[in-house]
């Protein structure tokens, strides 16, 4: 088989702010539904950002474990 065979069409995210309200805007292109897929490049991005913003593997932590409980029940 050829690689042309199995060539995939691009997914995207969108994102875009709304300062007024303090939130992000997360849009996924059509073919981008696997949840976990989904998941994995949210935290992924998170992970990134927080390290390029120079914080420590424990205070990612910290701000984990401090946010989830207020996250989840925000979004239940």
């Amino acid at each position: 088989m050829k690689r042309e065979d199995f060539k995939m069409e691009d997914k995207k995210i969108t994102l875009t702010t709304d300062y007024a309200n303090s939130s992000i805007n997360i849009d996924f292109s059509d073919n981008l539904t696997d949840e976990g897929e989904r998941g994995y490049i949210l935290s992924a991005s998170f992970l990134s950002y927080a390290i390029s913003e120079g914080l420590s593997k424990e205070e990612i932590v910290e701000m984990i474990s401090n946010g989830y409980d207020q996250f989840t029940s925000e979004n239940n």
